[in-house]
């Protein structure tokens, strides 16, 4: 989706980069928040998470303001940790400003049991609420990851909470290369795209 014959040249894409912090057990590196324990996807350090959810937030507004308030020209995404926290960040933001929607690959939808205080409050209010609950949330799952987001324990269970209550959800689920999907994450990009901001490859 950004370079040869996928390119889109109307699409502004936001990169934002995690900044590096140190995990509890010594590794460091970027990451949007500090785990709780190494085999845990759950938060453990609830004060980096808050200073995330403020910068893309405000990420998110300065780009609706971009776009002089359409806000449903602005789509969210990410992956691993990336989609888990972008997708945290429209769950809180979609129904107040009317974003377009999300795209994600590995990564699972947030609750307040692993450690998103506000998130199944915030997911129950996006379903409530008609217009914006029709709107696209693509995840891409891989089915076959036993270890950085396993599939079994963490993602299918984060996805029973929202199957048959969310009319814009689809799940595309994929096998064969673990956690590491590389160049399948552009292809739901693409797809995306190109159903909801085709004219972004004109």
């Amino acid at each position: 989706w950004v370079a040869g014959g996928a390119r889109a040249p109307g699409l502004r894409a936001v990169l934002p980069t995690a900044p590096s912090m140190q995990q509890p057990w010594g590794d460091v590196g970027p990451s949007w928040y500090g785990y709780l324990a190494p085999n845990r996807n759950d938060v453990g350090d609830a004060a980096a998470l808050i200073s995330t959810r403020r910068r893309l937030a405000q990420l998110v507004r300065d780009e609706v303001r971009r776009l002089g308030g359409a806000a449903h020209r602005v789509f969210l995404g990410g992956a691993s940790q990336g989609c888990t926290v972008a997708l945290d960040t429209y769950l809180r933001e979609a129904s107040r400003l009317g974003l377009g929607g999300f795209v994600g690959s590995i990564g699972f939808v947030p609750s307040d049991s692993k450690g998103f205080a506000g998130a199944t409050g915030a997911l129950e209010r996006l379903i409530a609420n008609k217009t914006q609950a029709k709107r696209p949330v693509w995840m891409q799952c891989a089915t076959d990851d036993r270890r950085d987001v396993p599939w079994q324990c963490v993602v299918r269970p984060s996805l029973r909470r929202v199957a048959g209550r969310l009319p814009g959800l689809l799940i595309r689920e994929v096998s064969g290369r673990g956690h590491g999907i590389e160049d399948w994450e552009g292809h739901i990009v693409n797809d995306f795209v190109r159903q909801y901001a085709a004219d972004a490859y004109k």
